[in-house]
């Protein structure tokens, strides 16, 4: 689905800056995201009319996984916002910790909270 560069831009900065604009206890937008989403809400609504039952869906719950529905309908791109997401969540680098014999062993960052485990 073709859509405009302001729509994009905007997807794909509620996922950068996903601390900013989620509540990281329930994962729903926070007042900031609601009012970033709102602003996205009324350039994809413009442009494609027949979207909006999905817009209200995640105006009513705007859950991180509806976002993603959203971001996968739209972009079909839902592996990189899953990884923007991924990024900002636990950063772009992995951790190493060398033990005195020599082994390497890397944290498993999928035993902390991670959003995207429950993703459908």
């Amino acid at each position: 689905m073709e859509v405009g560069r302001e729509v994009r831009t905007l997807l794909l900065k509620l996922f950068k800056e996903f601390y900013r604009y989620f509540d990281t206890s329930t994962e729903t937008l926070n007042s900031d995201g609601r009012r970033l989403f709102e602003e996205l809400a009324r350039y994809l609504v413009y442009e494609h009319p027949e979207l909006k039952p999905l817009v209200k869906k995640v105006r009513r719950e705007p859950t991180l996984q509806n976002l993603l529905k959203l971001v996968d309908h739209v972009l079909g791109e839902r592996e990189y916002a899953e990884e923007l997401l991924s990024t900002a969540i636990y950063g772009p680098y992995t951790l190493t910790l060398g033990q005195g014999s020599g082994e390497r062993d890397t944290i498993d960052s999928s035993k902390s909270w991670d959003p995207l485990r429950d993703s459908s």
